[in-house]
């Protein structure tokens, strides 16, 4: 595929779309073991509790099918981000006094959350286009927030040579095998909640979260996994289609979904495991997020919507019975929520 053809993949048309694995492919030499997801997930199991995996009936009669949602957005943090930060953080915590890191929001607050639980500094740079309100609930929880770049990848940078400077530990979604260790406790508790199985959606942004899903569903047949991102940030999307790693634009509102470029190693875990991803639009997410609200009185944050996008738009088809969708977190503005309500298509 040619530059230009990559740069035009982001056109594809909303969906969910299949692609066959790279079985015979070596593993990334940091993909996380069972024997290390393992252990991340006692670890946060000492201190932390499970997040509820609730049966919506009200969306479960609209799709005709046993419909789950797996609420992250109760967790302290209000995300899922406190699962890899309090394993990746408690490993730098031997070699440094400072972690460092970048995030549009919900990584940076786990980061936070976790550095404090476990007596350390950190430092968390945002880029321009932060939610404020999840600014200051990374502030909130400890960290010394920077307003650093336009976008995400320009934040990133900073955030590594600023950890270079100070000789601070440096923590990258979507590249960091503890990170994505962690993450994977996600699916592990579906698993327990849930142990006949079923379809789980996934929303993708910097890919911890469906990796760490992906290598727990190898063991799991009664499991299936589909990604979804949206339209106006495929950037994972097209290097997954494309088979390798390909940057693309990001315009979308939804700060977990919010990336330029894939994470390498998320991505390798993705190429070898991953059969189905969907894209949705940015009126997509919105319509989702109000059909959340008045079907099953739960707030999402928008990239916590994507699932629950991907089944209104594509319901036919997704296989599966039931269907869980992993609502990342709940980190949504007033402005957005009375968008959604306003404009949204919810239906009846």
């Amino acid at each position: 595929m040619s530059a230009e053809e990559a740069a035009g993949s982001s056109r594809t048309p909303t969906g969910v779309h299949r692609r066959t694995p790279e079985t015979a492919a070596v593993p990334h030499r940091l993909t996380p073991t069972s024997a290390r997801i393992d252990e991340a997930y006692r670890t946060f199991q000492r201190t932390e509790a499970a997040t509820p995996l609730v049966e919506s009936l009200p969306l479960s009669r609209r799709y005709q099918r046993s419909v789950h949602l797996k609420l992250e957005g109760l967790s302290p943090i209000r995300s899922f981000k406190h699962r890899g930060a309090l394993a990746a953080v408690q490993a730098l915590a031997e070699r440094h006094s400072r972690v460092v890191t970048a995030s549009t929001g919900n990584h940076g607050q786990g980061v936070a959350y976790a550095a404090s639980r476990l007596g350390i500094d950190s430092t968390v740079l945002v880029p321009e286009n932060a939610l404020a309100d999840k600014v200051e609930a990374i502030r909130s929880l400890g960290a010394d927030v920077r307003v650093v770049g336009t976008n995400l990848t320009e934040a990133q940078q900073a955030a590594e040579d600023l950890a270079v400077h100070e000789d601070a530990g440096y923590l990258e979604d979507g590249e960091d095998p503890l990170l994505m260790a962690g993450a994977a406790g996600v699916m592990l508790e579906i698993l327990d909640q849930l142990p006949s199985g079923g379809t789980v959606i996934i929303p993708v942004g910097g890919g911890n979260l469906i990796a760490g899903s992906l290598l727990v569903a190898q063991a799991a047949s009664s499991v299936s996994v589909i990604g979804v991102q949206s339209t106006a940030a495929p950037a994972v999307y097209d290097s997954w289609r494309a088979g390798r790693y390909v940057e693309a634009a990001c315009d979308t509102f939804a700060g977990g979904l919010a990336t330029e470029r894939p994470g390498l190693l998320s991505l390798d875990v993705m190429l070898r495991h991953l059969t189905q991803m969907g894209l949705v639009t940015e009126d997509d997410l919105f319509t989702a997020i109000a059909l959340a609200f008045r079907h099953a009185g739960v707030l999402l944050e928008g990239a916590a919507a994507a699932p629950l996008a991907l089944l209104e738009r594509c319901g036919p088809e997704i296989d599966g019975d039931p269907v869980v969708l992993v609502a990342s977190g709940s980190w949504i503005s007033s402005d957005q929520l009375n968008h959604a309500l306003a404009g949204g298509n919810a239906g009846p």
